[in-house]
């Protein structure tokens, strides 16, 4: 995901030019970028990958149209073949609001004192993704948990469906913090792999996540507080089965890239797996134990 490096409202952008005004709402600064020789000819909405490597296409043409990209001071079509020297800023809208519905499609699985969990399908964003019109989770939680001063605690793939844990508070947040660091906190998934183990086995090696767009398994072995630990739950006929994977402290894509890795890439993974006509990625985060708080949210896979 891309988080601005600066989030400073700007009334003009970095040659003077006037930002435009989308519905009337203040429109944000959030990154830009300039076009090297390699980028001669291509697509706006492909160069656009620089900046939002986690987006689809859609997802880059929408902010293209809404008026949320400039090209030299400029709004423009998808279709500009980009040219060096040009200079492409991403915006976005001051204000963010919870698009109606998502609300249809989050269950709240379990409100306590101080968490709260809740379901997220997949094809849906967890957090608010500077630069994105798309819409996600974080921006509904105030409305999910009125006066609960709720903040998203775990994050999960646009892909992978299941449980987002909610913080009630500051001083919970850090209380889950401290519990990831600590080894105390077991996250549960359920994920439908290529291949058939023949038990249980461990991904120790550590990642290297600096491509957003690609995690990178590496040698060496990570602090066991990033392992990935997995066993077969169910066997298929197709040459499939269900594992299901344990982690305490994951990284971005850490189980996708940590099975395929092993041999194993799940179903329906468009970075990591293999081709197939599966109608989803089957990675789902079903169970989160921590001290004093423990949810769980079944699969509802057929």
């Amino acid at each position: 995901m891309l988080f601005p490096l600066q989030r400073k409202p700007r009334s003009m952008n970095w040659n003077g030019n006037q930002l435009p005004e989308t519905e009337d709402k203040q429109l944000n600064e959030i990154d830009r970028i300039i076009a090297g020789d390699s980028d001669d000819g291509l697509r706006l909405d492909k160069f656009l990958l620089k900046l939002l490597p986690d987006s689809g296409l859609r997802e880059r043409r929408r902010l293209i149209e809404n008026g949320l990209v400039m090209v030299n001071g400029r709004s423009c079509r998808s279709g500009l073949k980009m040219f060096p020297g040009a200079e492409v800023v991403l915006l976005e809208a001051e204000d963010r609001s919870c698009a109606v519905e998502i609300l249809s499609q989050v269950k709240v699985v379990k409100q306590g004192e101080g968490f709260g969990t809740v379901y997220k399908p997949e094809g849906l964003h967890s957090a608010a993704i500077a630069g994105s019109a798309e819409s996600s989770v974080e921006e509904c939680l105030s409305g999910i948990f009125p006066g609960k001063e709720p903040i998203l605690a775990n994050r999960l793939d646009f892909l992978t469906s299941g449980m987002l844990l909610i913080a009630f508070g500051v001083e919970r947040e850090n209380e889950f913090r401290e519990c990831e660091d600590s080894g105390t906190v077991d996250k549960v998934y359920h994920a439908k792999v290529h291949g058939i183990p023949e038990g249980p086995f461990v991904v120790k090696n550590s990642l290297d996540t600096a491509d957003r767009k690609r995690t990178k398994v590496l040698d060496d072995q990570a602090p066991e507080e990033r392992w990935s630990s997995a066993e077969v739950v169910e066997r298929y006929d197709d040459g499939t089965s269900l594992l299901e994977v344990r982690i305490a402290k994951g990284a971005r894509h850490q189980i996708r890239a940590h099975l395929a890795h092993a041999g194993f890439p799940i179903v329906g993974d468009p970075i990591y797996g293999r081709e197939d006509s599966a109608d989803r990625m089957y990675l789902h985060h079903r169970k989160i134990v921590l001290p004093g708080f423990e949810a769980v949210c079944e699969t509802g896979w057929k």
